[in-house]
């Protein structure tokens, strides 16, 4: 069983232990939904805390030249602030597919996206794509710090 060491306890004599592999791919599961259910419900302060203060996104739309890179987390939940403002349909994405490399207290992780609208009654898939994620764990869990969005159509 692979294993990676972290921080465990709620004392301030905290030691180190290792953590189960299950355990870090479902934290890391859950950052990136918090990550996507921030995005739908509008909460950007839910998004901010998915990112390190220093984290870099970009952004690729069907092979085109990259966006960003938005450095720092600020730049980028100011790009979701802007992008979200100019779609008027109900967004939902959908991470699948989760492949998770770790060691210690870093991780890579890429996921496949499907993202979805509905607007005026009807439902019609947006575009698909991947997320290349790189994470680092801290004192309040896993964190991105590096997201490089792969859209395969316009959003």
């Amino acid at each position: 069983m692979s294993t990676v060491t972290g921080r465990r306890g709620t004392t301030e004599q905290e030691t180190d232990v290792p953590i189960p592999a299950a355990e870090v791919r479902a934290e890391v599961e859950d950052l990136l939904a918090r990550y996507a259910l921030g995005y739908d419900e509008g909460d950007l302060e839910l998004i901010a805390e998915c990112f390190t203060a220093d984290a870099v996104m970009s952004l690729e739309v069907g092979g085109e030249e990259p966006a960003g890179p938005f450095r720092g987390r600020e730049a980028i939940v100011e790009l979701i602030r802007t992008t979200a403002r100019s779609q008027s349909d109900r967004r939902r994405h959908v991470l699948t597919n989760l492949v998770l490399q770790h060691e210690g207290g870093r991780a890579r992780a890429r996921c496949y996206l499907t993202l979805f609208a509905v607007a005026d009654g009807a439902l019609r898939a947006v575009t698909t794509g991947d997320y290349l994620c790189e994470l680092h764990r801290t004192e309040q869990g896993w964190r991105l710090t590096r997201l490089r969005v792969r859209l395969d159509l316009p959003y």
